[in-house]
């Protein structure tokens, strides 16, 4: 990144370091700063201006006066199973009576359906509220009117073609949406729900909530600016000293200190082994873990979601490898505008996880499909220069279902269209990827050692926090570091390294760059980021190395 002019540091009365991550955030007066670094509830926004607010409020204060039940329908993946938790525990507390209904990701696939809506209206449901589905349900929304079934629908994707007749459709994606921020997830949308309902009937909503906002935030990579910030933020405070049962027992599970727990810790702890077990079928158990209030029962439940993970992590392993060898064996002069592959044994909840690892390995949009007779059913991952819902809607085809995200869509269709939308989406890419390298550069935030970077100034980085999407942890650059000590570790293919700088020595780890062992031991230029790490109870400061080369290259 460019530095920051002559003078910036001075001007705000900060260090070269704290000046310069300003700088690199857009900030340039110290108004600008503060804002940045101290964020408050003022950035979060007032429900009420969301589309169709006060007609959704009306009809759950309606529905909470005369006691109806009140459905809940949901997602299998962490955002849609947080919104869900949430959106029944807060109408439970309000004495609703609500009834959750997580389809199954194999027999059911995403969104509503005609077999759930009949299931509901058997329970005697009379009010549906969606999180994280309904925005494209055209049908199925009329299918519930006939049932006898008032919809409202709480959703954060893209709307294509008509809308839905529902009683109220809250989308903050909506062309005529006058809310500020337009990046709240599945389980923002139904917190702001919440937040209007209370501010309707009195109270406001539990504490403990934003626990779950803050879990199905990260989940859905949602941008970690302005109001989603301020809710993760909050989240991993309460999180952190939390009295969920099911929140505690899977970080043990995981291996997790109470009281260190961050976005990294829920992205690579929790949130894999939240979604497992809908990615192998019902998301039940995840469902069930984030609202008992049994320890006991939070344990067993947290043990099943831990098998789940390893089984899904097989799966996931053998898929990757199956793609990789069609990706080498149709394209053997190079990677495609699009990789698309597919095989019919891989389960539809490891697709996605599939097509993020070839966009990530090769910088390329990707689609794993679930190869069917009648049906294909896809999950897609882009990169940012390659937005692939407009891509799908552009193809002209007629899915059987379809939605998503800029970076991120799942998709089924007929199987005999299926060899026609590869075509015309790889004439989609051509154009937008074409010169791009294959693997993403790296964005360093400037050059310091880590003797700098650390004190005063790691404190004020993590002020920055919470870190992911669109807020990035620092990554800094210091070269010629001498290798104190460097040896393989996780079956050899992780990197641990001592490194010395101005007089001290510290810890690092390289993941995946175990076989550089032998190159490094001359000295070392690193990109890298710092960190909290604890283990076995004690807490120290950690390198985490991000790209590292010889020294004298």
């Amino acid at each position: 990144m460019p530095p920051a002019p002559q003078g910036f540091e001075a001007t705000l009365g900060l260090s070269r370091v704290q000046a310069q991550l300003l700088y690199n955030r857009g900030v340039r007066t110290s108004e600008g700063a503060a804002n940045l670094v101290d964020v408050d509830s003022g950035s979060s926004h007032d429900p009420a201006l969301l589309p169709d607010m006060g007609v959704a409020v009306r009809r759950v204060a309606a529905a909470l006066k005369s006691g109806e039940m009140i459905g809940i329908f949901g997602d299998f993946d962490t955002d849609g199973i947080t919104g869900t938790a949430l959106m029944v525990k807060a109408l439970r507390d309000m004495g609703a009576d609500a009834t959750p209904y997580l389809p199954d990701r194999v027999d059911e696939g995403h969104g509503l359906n005609p077999d759930a809506l009949l299931q509901l209206r058997d329970r005697g449901v009379t009010l549906l509220i969606t999180v994280d589905c309904g925005a494209t349900a055209v049908d199925e929304i009329q299918i519930a009117r006939g049932y006898g079934i008032d919809t409202i629908v709480t959703d954060h994707h893209a709307l294509h073609g008509d809308p839905p007749t529902a009683v109220a459709l809250i989308d903050p994606k909506r062309d005529d949406s006058a809310y500020p921020y337009s990046e709240l997830t599945g389980v923002g949308m139904a917190y702001k729900l919440v937040q209007a309902i209370h501010e309707e009937i009195g109270g406001k909503p539990a504490d403990d909530l934003l626990e779950l906002v803050a879990l199905g935030t990260v989940a859905d990579v949602g941008p970690l600016t302005g109001e989603n910030r301020f809710f993760v933020m909050e989240g991993l405070a309460r999180i952190n000293s939390s009295s969920n049962p099911g929140i505690r027992a899977l970080a043990e599970a995981a291996g997790m200190t109470m009281g260190a727990i961050d976005t990294s810790s829920l992205s690579f702890g929790l949130i894999p082994r939240l979604n497992a077990a809908g990615r192998l079928g019902s998301a039940e158990t995840s469902f069930e873990l984030l609202t008992t209030d049994d320890d006991s029962r939070a344990h067993t439940l947290a043990a099943e979601l831990e098998r789940c993970n390893r089984e899904r992590q097989a799966l996931t392993a053998l898929g990757i490898e199956e793609a990789d060898e069609q990706l080498s064996t149709r394209h053997p002069s190079g990677i495609p505008p699009i990789i698309v592959v597919g095989d019919k044994s891989w389960k539809p909840g490891i697709l996605g996880l599939i097509a993020g690892r070839l966009c990530e390995a090769h910088y390329r949009p990707a689609v794993a499909v679930q190869v069917g007779s009648e049906e294909c059913r896809a999950s897609a991952r882009s990169i940012a220069e390659f937005d692939i819902v407009d891509a799908l809607a552009g193809a002209g085809e007629e899915f059987v279902k379809f939605g998503g995200h800029a970076r991120a869509a799942g998709f089924t269709i007929r199987t005999d269209k299926m060899r026609e939308l590869v075509r015309k989406l790889t004439e989609a890419a051509a154009s937008q990827v074409d010169g791009l390298e294959p693997r993403q550069e790296l964005t360093v935030e400037m050059a310091a050692l880590p003797s700098e970077v650390a004190g005063r100034n790691f404190q004020f980085i993590r002020k920055l926090a919470p870190f992911g999407a669109e807020n990035p942890s620092p990554v800094f650059v210091a070269r010629n570091l001498q290798v104190v000590d460097a040896r393989a570790v996780g079956r050899g293919r992780h990197l641990k390294l001592k490194l010395g700088d101005a007089g001290s020595a510290w810890d690092a780890i390289a993941f995946g760059q175990g076989d550089q062992l032998e190159s490094v031991w001359g000295g070392v230029d690193i990109a890298y980021g710092m960190e909290h790490n604890t283990w076995q109870g004690r807490t120290n400061i950690q390198l985490v190395i991000e790209d590292l080369r010889p020294a004298d290259r």
